[in-house]
Parts: structure tokens; C-alpha cells; sequence
């Protein structure tokens, strides 16, 4: 039985860190992969990373090329709009339903979460621990603010929408932290949270979301235009 766990596990070890690379864009968008160097770079076989790049086609986050091997989904203008649209749709909705079901224990949750993002440094630090902590700790307030919704199916969509935004997130990060307050932002989608003013809380995600999508547009935008010249 042993022997049957262990090459799942190391599989499973080379998607979550393909994953990661991914939405972190420490493999960019658009670029192509060589299955060979990132085997070694994960101490992973070459099937194992050929098995994970292939379940990130069904997510949309990796392009298999017929005869030239995997890809990394590109990004665009008219994707992030598109995300960005139907990220506030459905993230409003479950927070909407999430106050309807709250609970002490939904309050606790949020508290916990809101906590440990309040406890770590932000976004822009250059420490890549830290980063990494920053980042789950950002994903899990996100989920305890609609954690108390009772449709799943929302949820689903909803985690793979924050997902899919994550890329977009990590790029405009720098292009954002220097004019934008995130800690504030949170600090107050939590006082409306925990208050369960419905409006004010819904207002509060969907400018925290745009301010997002704005300063990546921006960016990307300038990039575009530099190339044109």
C-alpha cells in the first residue's frame, strides 16, 4: 500500500507547486514550459509534471499545444474585464447569502481570519515566505466573509473565479500597493461584515476588487502602448 501512496503524493506535491508557480507568475503568462527543467527544478519526473500541467488544462490556467508541448495561459485586457465582472456577480451573492446564514461560529471564523491577515506583512514584501503567508491568509479571510453561504454551487464558482484572478492579482501588486491602502480596504469589509450591513459590505468588495482590476488595466495598458512605440 505504501508503495502505491507515494507516487500520488509526489504528484500531488508537483501540481500544488506548478499550481502555486502559476497564479504566483513566477512562471508568466503566455510563456512556454519545458517540462524537462521544471522536472528537475521539483525534484519530480517528467510524467509527474506532464500529469499536472495536463489537470491545469481543464482549469484554463495551462494551453496544450499539439506538437510544441504546454503553454501558460496568457493574459489580457478582455479577460480581466471578464473575470472581474463575474467575480463581482457571484462574490456579492455569496456574501449576501453568507450574512443571511451567519452564526457565531461564522463570526468566529471571520474574526480568526481577519487576525492572521492583520498579522502579516503586506502584499509587497520582498520576503517570499512572507509573501506566501500574505497570500493564503488573504484567500482565507476571502472565504470566511462567505463561508455561511448554504449553495455551494456558488462556491465553486467562486473559488474558481478567485482563483482565476490570482494571476492578475500577483501582477498588479506592484503597480497598486504605492497609492492604495489593502490593509484599510480589509479593515473595513471586516467592521461592515461583522456589523452584517449587507450594502456596506457589498460596496466595500466590489471597489476592493475594481481598485484591483483598475491598476492592472492601467499597467497593462502602459506596457501595450511602450510596444507600440
Amino acid at each position: 500500500m505504501t508503495v502505491d501512496r507515494q507516487p500520488k503524493s509526489l504528484t500531488q506535491a508537483t501540481y500544488e507547486r506548478l499550481h502555486r508557480d502559476v497564479l504566483s507568475c513566477v512562471l508568466p503568462p503566455g510563456s512556454r514550459v519545458n517540462v524537462k527543467e521544471l522536472a528537475e527544478q521539483y525534484e519530480a519526473s517528467a510524467g509527474a509534471v506532464r500529469e499536472a500541467l495536463s489537470r491545469m488544462t481543464s482549469e484554463g490556467l495551462v494551453i496544450a499545444e499539439p506538437q510544441k508541448g504546454f503553454r501558460i495561459s496568457a493574459v489580457s485586457l478582455e479577460d480581466l474585464n471578464d473575470l472581474t465582472q463575474a467575480r463581482i456577480e457571484i462574490e456579492a451573492s455569496c456574501l449576501r447569502h453568507s450574512f443571511e446564514n451567519s452564526s457565531i461560529a461564522w463570526e468566529a471564523r471571520l474574526v480568526s481570519a481577519y487576525h492572521c491577515l492583520s498579522r502579516i506583512t503586506g502584499p509587497d514584501t520582498s520576503d517570499e515566505y512572507e509573501a506566501d503567508g500574505w497570500n493564503a491568509a488573504h484567500k482565507a479571510f476571502h472565504e470566511a466573509l462567505v463561508s455561511a453561504c448554504p449553495n455551494t454551487w456558488l462556491l465553486r464558482m467562486r473559488t474558481m473565479l478567485f482563483e482565476q484572478t490570482a494571476r492578475y492579482r500577483a501582477m498588479s501588486i506592484a503597480m497598486s500597493t504605492r497609492n492604495r491602502d489593502i490593509t484599510a480596504e480589509h479593515k473595513k469589509l471586516f467592521d461592515a461584515a461583522l456589523a452584517k450591513d449587507a450594502d456596506k459590505a457589498s460596496e466595500l468588495l466590489i471597489h476592493h476588487i475594481q481598485m484591483t482590476s483598475s491598476a492592472l488595466i492601467k499597467g497593462l495598458k502602459g506596457v501595450q502602448e511602450m510596444k507600440e512605440q
